[in-house]
């Protein structure tokens, strides 16, 4: 037999249990929209039942239900879910790096305008077409100086530009870095605080879901691997080495000049995240000691061409037919009066020796002070143009351009051809991954997610259940009362 006050205890289990249920069900409800929040679910399941021999089943005892108790607070998540986000979290973290700093880039040529390089590139031809039809002209020969400076304007910009950009970059990386160290150490130190409530029985819902939004943030940045450790640590990897390991982070650095990203000094190959885009962009020093990147691919291009069309102009400008109006008006008065042969382009440090690079790239400062000097005549005739007339075909030619037969103008299409082509395949990727990270993503919702509506279900279940086991309280109380006071 049991003591009518085991009612009692039992309704107050059920109470306290339907209670306890309820705030849950209010902490979903509050957290429907925070960011990484997991729904919980107080999991209830009957106490110990306690048990006494009885007359009628011999010396097998018999037991009584006890009531109920919370057993657990269960996040609903699925870690299945979490390493397919984790892995295309870093494919479109990559791919938006990429698209974003190629489309940068794509600005800095600025080849869709009237004002850009190609542009530029006919309108010095066509100075040089005027100015082999009117060589006695100077109007002509200022023209054609314009156009050339123009060239080399553009060329000096576009070098600079990538140059200003490339520090950009390095800039965006090193902000990157400073973020993944950030969540690295902070995962570090939420590992040790759910071992020690774990430790202490105690259930961190609210530490894990805090970590699983900085793994979130990580896997954007690279390509993470997170395994499971003992009480409830994980490790997080980066290409098999360890960048949290228990309570400790290791500090990740990228290094282009040493060959790219390190953890603790160790060299990792990146295989995603958005550093990888970054210094993909930017550009490292490889194994072998070249540099690779798009960055300097383009820059290595843009020094090509205005070397070449330094090279090409100048060595006709410069040649041993070549003459200005002061050459001829030299050779009127002495037919074996040397010649000037002046460059037409040369560097901004050394204005006797032509550009090392487009950066340094400029017309001849006797040119601008002075046109006359524009060499446009191959003969003594003031009025022959037969050198600006090879000059201009220079960009009709076909030549050697690092390894490829083309034009100037072609060579320079195939550039920025090339970098659009880059572009738009980053951005269509981009936008494909990201829409496969959002899917991932609602699969994820729908699992751990808040939903308001079955929140209220809940919250009406729980609350009839509460009136329930109250009602159940005042009935054995009532009992209690007629046994007490009814024995007067």
């Amino acid at each position: 037999m049991y003591s009518t006050f085991h009612g009692l205890e039992i309704g107050k289990r059920a109470i306290l249990s339907q209670q306890t249920a309820l705030s849950t069900t209010g902490h979903n409800i509050a957290n429907a929209n925070t960011i990484g929040y997991t729904r919980q679910e107080a999991v209830q399941q009957a106490t110990r039942p306690l048990a006494a021999p009885s007359p009628h089943n011999g010396t097998i005892p018999m037991q009584m239900g006890t009531g109920v108790e919370v057993s657990e607070f269960r996040r609903i998540r699925e870690s299945y879910l979490d390493k397919q986000f984790h892995n295309e979290q870093q494919h479109a973290g990559y791919w938006d790096a990429k698209s974003q700093s190629l489309s940068q880039l794509e600005t800095i040529f600025n080849d869709l305008s009237d004002s850009g390089l190609h542009n530029s590139l006919n309108r010095f031809w066509q100075g040089l077409q005027e100015l082999s039809k009117q060589p006695e002209s100077l109007s002509a020969r200022v023209v054609a100086v314009a156009n050339g400076k123009d060239v080399a304007d553009h060329l000096n910009g576009m070098h600079t530009g990538i140059a200003d950009y490339e520090k950009n970059l390095s800039e965006q990386m090193q902000s990157k870095v400073k973020e993944i160290n950030i969540a690295a150490s902070e995962v570090a130190s939420l590992n040790q605080k759910i071992a020690q409530n774990i430790g202490a029985g105690k259930q961190p819902n609210d530490l894990l879901d805090r970590r699983d939004v900085l793994l979130d943030t990580l896997s954007k940045l690279a390509n993470i691997e997170v395994t499971p450790s003992v009480n409830g640590k994980v490790d997080v990897s980066v290409d098999g080495v360890k960048l949290v390991e228990g309570n400790s982070a290791s500090t990740f650095t990228v290094e282009p000049e040493a060959g790219g990203a390190k953890i603790a000094g160790t060299l990792i190959n990146l295989n995603g995240g958005e550093i990888k885009g970054l210094l993909e962009t930017h550009g490292y020093t490889a194994a072998d000691g070249t540099k690779v990147g798009r960055i300097p691919e383009l820059t290595a291009s843009i020094d090509l061409l205005a070397t070449t069309i330094a090279d090409k102009i100048n060595a006709i400008h410069a040649g041993d037919e070549a003459r200005n109006l002061d050459d001829i008006q030299r050779r009127s008065l002495d037919p074996n009066a040397p010649l000037e042969k002046l460059l037409f382009f040369v560097d901004k440090d050394d204005p006797t020796q032509p550009p090392k690079h487009a950066g340094n790239m400029m017309v001849n400062p006797a040119l601008v002070d002075y046109p006359g000097k524009v060499a446009a005549a191959a003969t003594d005739n003031i009025g022959d143009g037969s050198n600006a007339k090879a000059l201009s075909d220079v960009f009709l030619q076909k030549m050697d351009i690092g390894g490829t037969n083309t034009t100037i103008g072609d060579f320079y299409q195939k550039v920025i051809g090339q970098l659009g082509t880059d572009v738009n395949t980053a951005v269509q990727t981009s936008d494909n991954a990201n829409a496969m990270v959002q899917m991932i993503d609602n699969r994820r919702q729908s699992v751990s997610g808040v939903s308001i509506d079955e929140e209220m279900t809940n919250m009406v279940r729980y609350q009839q259940a509460y009136n329930a086991a109250a009602r159940y309280v005042s009935a054995v109380n009532d009992m209690l009362n007629t046994l007490i006071n009814g024995m007067k």
